[in-house]
C-alpha cells in the first residue's frame, strides 16, 4: 500500500484555513481492510520502497458529493495495472462529532460582536471546530469505502492470484465415515 505523504486536500469552500493530510491514516485504513485477503500488507511512502512486493496498491481520493475512493493495483514487475476498484460515499451527516462545538461557536461569534478585536482569534477557533465537524462526517465514509473496495478485491478474478490462499475450515472438510 503506497501511503504518499503528499496526498492531501484543502477543505471545501469555507474551511480554507486547514489542509487535511491523508496519509498515513488513509493508507493504514486500507491496510487494515486488505489484511483479510492479502498477506503482509505493508505501507510504504513510495513505490521504490516496496522492495520485492508482489502487488502495489495506490489510493486516489476525489472530493465531491459523493466522494470517490479509487485503489489501483499494479504488478511491480511488469508495471501492468491488475485492477482498479472504486467506491463512492457521501459524508455521514449524522456521525458522532458532526454537531460538536456548535454552542461554543455561537458563544464565540457573540463574543466577536461584543469585542470586535477578538475576531482573528475567534475566527480561527471556529474554523478549527468546523474542520473537526467535517472530519467527523468524512472519516466514516472513508472507512466504508475502504471496506467496499476490500470486498470487491476479494472477488476480483485478476487479484485472486495475489490473494492469501483460503484455509478450509474443519467443518467444511470431508468427513471419513466407516
Amino acid at each position: 500500500m503506497i501511503g504518499d505523504p503528499a496526498l492531501k486536500f484543502d477543505y471545501p469552500r469555507y474551511f480554507k484555513a486547514f489542509v487535511e493530510v491523508l496519509n498515513p491514516g488513509l493508507a493504514q485504513t486500507l491496510q487494515s481492510a486488505f489484511r483479510g485477503n492479502f498477506q503482509n500488507v505493508n505501507v510504504v511512502e513510495a513505490e521504490e520502497a516496496a522492495g520485492s512486493a508482489d502487488l502495489l496498491a495506490s489510493p486516489k481520493l476525489e472530493l465531491s458529493d459523493p466522494m470517490k475512493l479509487t485503489v489501483t493495483f499494479v504488478d511491480p514487475r511488469s508495471q501492468r495495472i491488475v485492477a482498479e476498484l472504486s467506491s463512492e460515499r457521501s459524508c455521514d451527516g449524522n456521525a458522532p462529532g458532526v454537531y460538536d462545538h456548535l454552542v461554543t461557536d455561537l458563544v464565540l461569534f457573540a463574543a466577536v460582536v461584543v469585542f470586535p478585536p477578538a475576531d482573528k482569534l475567534v475566527t480561527h477557533e471556529i474554523d478549527k471546530h468546523t474542520a473537526d465537524r467535517f472530519n467527523a462526517a468524512f472519516a466514516p465514509a472513508i472507512a466504508q469505502m475502504a471496506g467496499d473496495i476490500a470486498i470487491k478485491a476479494s472477488k476480483d478474478p485478476h487479484l485472486q492470484s495475489f490473494a492469501t490462499p483460503r484455509v478450509q475450515s474443519v467443518s467444511a472438510a470431508p468427513v471419513n465415515t466407516f
